[in-house]
C-alpha cells in the first residue's frame, strides 16, 4: 500500500478527493482493527457490530476511492479486486471454519471479508500475502503462549489479532 500511495501521490492524476477517501479508508481500518484486536484478546470474540463496521465502512470508502479516481488513474479499475479480495478471503476462511469443525470461529470468517476488501484493493498477491501472514502471526502467537504462558492443546487462541496483524503488514508493504 505504501508503494502504491507513493506512486499515486507522485503522479499527475492525483485527485484530492480520491486521496482523502483513501486516507479515510486507511484510518477506518486502523480504528476498527484496534477495537477488534483488543476485544478478541480480552473476550475471545469478534462482535458482529465491529466486523460489520469494518466491512461496510471499508467497502464504502474503498469503492468511493475507485469511483472518484480519474479514468487513467491506477485506482480506477480496482473495484473488482476489492469485491474479489473480500469474497476470496471470506470463502477461504469459511472453508477452514467448516474443515476445522469450528476451530476458527465465525467471527474470524466475518473479519476476513473486511480484511479482504483492503488487501484486495492492492491485488490478489496482497490477499494471499495477508492470508499467509495471518497464519504466520497466529503460529508465532501460539508458540509464545505455549513457551511462556503454559498453553496446552485445548487452549483457546484468539485468531482475529493475527488476521489483523497480517492485513496491516500487507498494507504497509
Amino acid at each position: 500500500m505504501t508503494q502504491l500511495l507513493t506512486e499515486y501521490f507522485s503522479s499527475t492524476v492525483a485527485s484530492p478527493l480520491t486521496v482523502m477517501l483513501l486516507s479515510c479508508a486507511l484510518l477506518w481500518f486502523l480504528m476498527c482493527s484496534i477495537v477488534l484486536f483488543v476485544i478478541d484478546i480480552r473476550e475471545h470474540r469478534l462482535p458482529n457490530r465491529w466486523t460489520g463496521l469494518l466491512f461496510i465502512g471499508g467497502a464504502g470508502l474503498l469503492l468511493a476511492t475507485t469511483l472518484t479516481a480519474s479514468a487513467n488513474s491506477i485506482f480506477a479499475d480496482r473495484w473488482l479486486m476489492i469485491v474479489g479480495g473480500s469474497a476470496g478471503y471470506l470463502a477461504a476462511m469459511l472453508i477452514l471454519h467448516v474443515l476445522t469443525r469450528a476451530g476458527l470461529g465465525m467471527g474470524d470468517v466475518k473479519l476476513a471479508a473486511g480484511i479482504g476488501l483492503y488487501t484486495g484493493f492492492l491485488g490478489w498477491e496482497a490477499v494471499i500475502a495477508g492470508f499467509v501472514l495471518a497464519f504466520l502471526a497466529g503460529g508465532l502467537q501460539a508458540i509464545y503462549l505455549v513457551l511462556f504462558k503454559g498453553a496446552k492443546k485445548n487452549t483457546r487462541i484468539a485468531f482475529g489479532p493475527a488476521m489483523l496483524v497480517g492485513g496491516l503488514l500487507t498494507l504497509l508493504m
